[in-house]
């Protein structure tokens, strides 16, 4: 069964030179393993690509959530698919035809993401969700780990929801940045189910608790707004 809640421990915020470890320190508390990849250009920064995916792959059998902050994504998204990532996420700014490409995704045999940054508004990519099956929404801006949570970002996920909502669409809502022990709880109750964390998990002397922490408080964020929507009734 699929949980209600995703928690998605990010590596960015993890010791590169032990990878491994860190995916193996969140095994059993954490549903998918976000693996940012960062190219130089359409973000400054660099970070990993095919190679440390393929070696990270064999060491854990978590499922790999795969953020491409990268240009020309459809020449490199589909790699990522075959490398056996669980879910593949591109960015609305750097692709001109969304929808192709999410096809090719699947094609390919993952799930297919559309990522929007922070100045991105989300009402053009509504009409596109029913050929997603996650959203991401940036609560920060792509392409730094570490940043603080921008709450004002929950308004995009509030909208998406609804959206979601009222064509029951069968998507997951994910958010990216900030996202800790004083900051989930506001998401989850926004719409999101589907956290992506990195300091909060790599940051922690235990990785492994910290992520059934933020379980928890997401879970416990949704029953108080699944009652409040429903008048105070318990449903």
């Amino acid at each position: 069964m699929t949980p209600d809640i995703i928690i998605a421990p990010s590596i960015l915020a993890a010791d590169f030179a032990n990878l491994a470890a860190a995916a193996h320190a969140v095994e059993g508390a954490a549903d998918w393993l976000h693996v940012d990849v960062m190219d130089n250009h359409f973000v400054p920064n660099l970070t990993i690509g095919p190679p440390v995916v393929a070696s990270l792959r064999r060491a854990t059998g978590i499922p790999f959530d795969c953020h491409l902050m990268i240009e020309d994504p459809k020449r490199w998204a589909p790699a990522y698919a075959q490398l056996g990532a669980y879910n593949v996420t591109f960015h609305a700014e750097a692709c001109d035809d969304p929808v192709a490409l999410a096809k090719d995704l699947r094609a390919a045999g993952t799930l297919a993401g559309l990522a929007v940054d922070r100045d991105t508004p989300i009402e053009p990519y509504l009409e596109l969700l029913p050929h997603f099956d996650t959203l991401l929404v940036m609560t920060i801006k792509a392409g730094f780990g570490g940043q603080a949570f921008m709450p004002e970002m929950l308004a995009k996920v509030r909208t998406a929801r609804r959206h979601a909502n009222a064509g029951h669409l069968d998507i997951r809502i994910e958010v990216d940045g900030g996202i800790a022990d004083d900051t989930i709880e506001a998401a989850a109750a926004a719409g999101a189910d589907a956290f992506v964390a990195g300091t909060a998990v790599y940051g922690a002397d235990d990785p492994a608790r910290a992520c059934r922490k933020l379980r928890a408080l997401a879970e416990a964020s949704r029953v108080r707004q699944t009652t409040s929507d429903s008048g105070g009734r318990t449903v």
